[in-house]
């Protein structure tokens, strides 16, 4: 589902050439669970961002769906994005003038669906993460655990082949914390959707099927949790 060939992202911060991702190889099979751990600096969220097209490498291929990406235009990495990746943030990234309905509905809305199909995705969507009832009311009305479910409704109401979700434990206590997960692993057994974690917790991570340890913007080892 997902592979990167030598994978390398290199900035240049003041004057200086840093390495975030060096020289990555890693290959990910469709139905996999899969924690990228580490701490702050390590290159998780460069590598989400590459597997999910919203940067691309200086060097290396970046594969997903069978598709290449650092090869795409922009116009169809932001297509294969709102069709075949769900991408859940740690800060939720919710749009403060919409409420949690139209917040999960903004995906189908700009793929140009018909009412009814957004109507029957976003019930059900919100039903599964059990916001039915708060489905009218605006971010700032939901707790920080509601606001994550409501992102997470949100990032798989396209129905996606891979969900890439980046420390999205990281501001929420650890009930609300628990439950985030809970969604992430339903998914993963009863639907084989494509999960990768990207997060600094050991305890998140023993949620997944496999991780992968990054250093450096390296990987440091890779096994079954």
């Amino acid at each position: 589902m997902v592979r990167l060939e030598q994978i390398t992202k290199v900035y240049s911060l003041g004057g200086v050439d840093v390495r975030a991702v060096d020289g990555v190889t890693l290959g990910i099979a469709q139905g996999e669970f899969v924690a990228l751990v580490g701490p702050s600096g390590c290159g998780k969220t460069t590598l989400l961002n590459l597997m999910a097209g919203i940067d691309r490498p200086t060097s290396g291929e970046v594969w997903l769906d069978g598709e290449r990406l650092d090869r795409l235009s922009d116009d169809r990495l932001t297509r294969l994005r709102r069709t075949r990746v769900g991408i859940v943030y740690q800060f939720f990234n919710l749009l403060p003038t919409l409420n949690a309905w139209e917040n999960v509905a903004m995906p189908l809305l700009l793929d140009g669906l018909q009412a009814s199909e957004i109507e029957t995705r976003v019930a059900r969507q919100l039903e599964r993460v059990g916001l039915t009832h708060r489905a009218r009311h605006w971010p700032h009305e939901l707790s920080g655990g509601e606001q994550q479910r409501v992102a997470i409704a949100r990032a798989i109401v396209a129905e996606p082949r891979v969900v890439l979700a980046d420390e999205p434990t990281g501001n929420l206590d650890s009930v609300a914390g628990g439950a985030a997960l809970e969604l992430l692993q339903g998914l993963n057994r009863e639907h084989r959707q494509t999960i990768i974690l990207a997060t600094h917790s050991q305890e998140a991570a023993l949620r997944a099927g496999r991780i992968v340890r990054l250093r450096d913007g390296k990987i440091e080892r890779s096994g079954s949790a």
